[in-house]
């Protein structure tokens, strides 16, 4: 939120923090308002409605889970030395990303990508970090093409989105009420990424 009114990155933040404790519906902005200590003028000011502060809000939060991810994965798969290293390396983001842990983390994102459905104002917010995520996954992987630690007929992009895909994906077993066993699905995700990649 570079050269934005400090107002609005305020609203926008506490925004956020109420989302993260309450859900994107379970306050108002009265709650909004108190907890940051803005007026509703400056509120109305800087936001077109109180649906604009929520949408924005979850825009920040998506972008947060990016930037922490590509961190991780860059920091990790760039020191790769050999190819077995780099999947020694992913079988670590595997099991970090995957962490029932993290469970919460992924019914957020699964959230704010679904308000992206029927609006075209959310989906055109949430793109640029999206993008941007799927760009430094795709990056990753060409930097792996050129020191030969996969395989070089991998369209990189599909790459990127699959890896997200079954990453996201795995909210399936977050809701089951008989979850897999997370040993056989590392196990599992590992053998299909050293197949494949």
């Amino acid at each position: 939120m570079r050269d934005t009114h400090p107002t609005k990155v305020r609203l926008t933040e506490v925004a956020a923090s109420l989302i993260d404790e309450h859900g994107s519906q379970g306050f108002t902005v009265e709650q909004l308002l108190e907890k940051s200590n803005i007026s509703k003028g400056s509120l109305y000011h800087h936001f077109e409605d109180f649906h604009d502060v929520i949408r924005q809000a979850q825009v920040t939060r998506f972008a947060g889970y990016v930037e922490e991810d590509i961190e991780a994965l860059t920091r990790l798969l760039l020191a790769s030395t050999s190819r077995e290293d780099m999947f020694n390396k992913l079988d670590l983001i595997s099991r970090t990303a995957h962490d029932s842990a993290r469970a919460t983390r992924r019914s957020n994102r699964i959230e704010i990508l679904a308000g992206a459905r029927n609006s075209e104002k959310m989906k055109n917010a949430l793109a640029p970090a999206q993008s941007r995520l799927t760009v430094a996954i795709a990056d990753l992987v060409r930097e792996m093409k050129t020191k030969e630690f996969v395989n070089q007929d991998l369209d990189p992009t599909a790459v990127a989105v699959f890896i997200q895909a079954y990453s996201l994906g795995l909210i399936v077993n977050d809701v089951s009420s008989e979850p897999i066993d997370m040993d056989k699905w590392h196990a599992m995700i590992s053998r299909m990424t050293r197949g494949f990649l």
